[in-house]
């Protein structure tokens, strides 16, 4: 037995299964796993898992808090049902994360990730059920025509189940044309832990609808400009969504119509910046990475489109808050994601950062960096939220709220 356990780190969130309420543990970077489903006991036990504490002091702790004493054999089931999951942080976890990284980067293409997951593995019913969307995005919001050349959207990054009217509304606006032929996009990276601001990727991207091609001498000018390993962290685009979701979207509007490229950048946190009440715009790496990408997108003038894949507040007991989402709270997300919005409809990307940063992102927005990156790049005047929705989820008393909107050039 361990004498010193470590997690790695997981995402843990509330569940109930036979009328318990229980803790679903899994880890986001391997889907690959089964999650395990465990006690309120065990999760407790599991947070003084960090390597530091051992067996003896932890049972100490819990006979304190819980007025019981657990027998060594209890700690033996658990850490052995950790170890199986490969959720510890042992020699058995790190060379499977060895030969996967070895896997992925001697490869040149990012495997969908989600495929028969997070939606259909076969091409023909993934676009029967992305058609389906449209249809419902039509019937939710008609149609109207708009002024000014589209030069980009927001489009949730949610599952489909729950976002794909809105990801419809957002890739809708691709119908009327667009002179573009590389498609910047911006994404979340959830659990990059690198100081990298920006991990953009080389590899085209695999989905049962085909393959994206990167542009790679776009990526090879813009690393050249940069000066640093602007790829450094790779590895995090194998299971992060927030492309993979556009890429799909991407390909069924563009299906026949023309070829593409993508410029896949994930972009890291801005907490830091939150935290200190900066501004990422003070921080060098960021400053120069945004302003020699805007500079290479302007000299392609409207043959780059951008699109950030975000999603906005992230707030109940599923993302470590106390309390319950109830009507009051929600009221204040949503007056707070308007506000939010409205600087992004201004193409203002220091509101925007400041509408969050001044409630130290008690939203969690974890968009954050994304929009507030594309609104840094883009040559649009002015934008339209096409819509605000959000996934409630009663059995955990949390909340994710979305939405969809346009950026334009010209018009009004």
């Amino acid at each position: 037995m361990m004498l010193y356990p470590k997690l790695i780190a997981v995402d843990a969130f509330p569940v109930e299964e036979d009328g318990k309420n229980l803790y679903c543990i899994r880890d986001p970077q391997n889907s690959d796993n089964n999650p395990l489903i465990v006690s309120e006991l065990a999760l407790y036990i599991m947070t003084f898992f960090d390597g530091n504490n051992t067996i003896d002091s932890i049972i100490a702790q819990i006979k304190k808090k819980y007025g019981r004493e657990i027998e060594k054999s209890e700690f033996e089931s658990l850490i052995e049902m950790l170890d199986d999951a490969l959720l510890l942080e042992n020699e058995k976890y790190f060379n499977h994360q060895k030969a996967v990284e070895s896997s992925f980067n001697n490869s040149d293409t990012r495997e969908a990730y989600l495929s028969n997951l997070s939606y259909p593995g076969s091409k023909d019913k993934l676009t029967a059920l992305l058609d389906d969307f449209y249809v419902k995005a039509e019937n939710k919001i008609p149609t109207q025509e708009k002024t000014g050349l589209l030069r980009g959207i927001i489009s949730p990054h949610i599952d489909f189940t729950r976002g794909g009217t809105s990801y419809a509304l957002a890739y809708r606006e691709l119908l009327n044309g667009t002179d573009a032929d590389t498609y910047l996009i911006f994404g979340t990276t959830h659990y990059a832990q690198i100081d990298n601001p920006f991990i953009v990727t080389r590899k085209s991207f695999s989905t049962p609808l085909g393959t994206a091609d990167t542009n790679t001498q776009f990526i090879d000018k813009l690393g050249k400009k940069c000066g640093w390993d602007i790829c450094e962290g790779e590895i995090f685009h194998r299971t992060e969504h927030s492309i993979e979701f556009q890429v799909v979207f991407l390909q069924h509007i563009l299906a026949d119509k023309k070829n593409f490229t993508i410029v896949p950048i994930l972009c890291n946190s801005f907490h830091q910046f939150v935290s200190e009440g900066s501004s990422p715009s003070e921080d060098h790496r960021i400053s120069t990475f945004l302003s020699e990408l805007k500079q290479l997108v302007e000299s392609l003038g409207n043959s780059v489109f951008i699109i950030a894949g975000v999603d906005l507040a992230h707030v109940g007991p599923k993302f470590g808050d106390k309390d319950q989402v109830d009507e009051k709270i929600l009221s204040w997300i949503s007056k707070k994601d308007a506000i939010s919005m409205e600087f992004t409809e201004n193409i203002d990307a220091e509101g925007f950062y400041r509408s969050v940063e001044e409630e130290k992102d008690k939203r969690k927005i974890c968009g954050l960096s994304s929009i507030y990156s594309m609104l840094k790049v883009t040559d649009a005047t002015f934008g339209t939220v096409l819509d605000y929705d959000k996934a409630l989820e009663e059995d955990t008393g949390s909340v994710v709220t979305f939405a969809s909107a346009g950026y334009y050039k010209g018009g009004t």
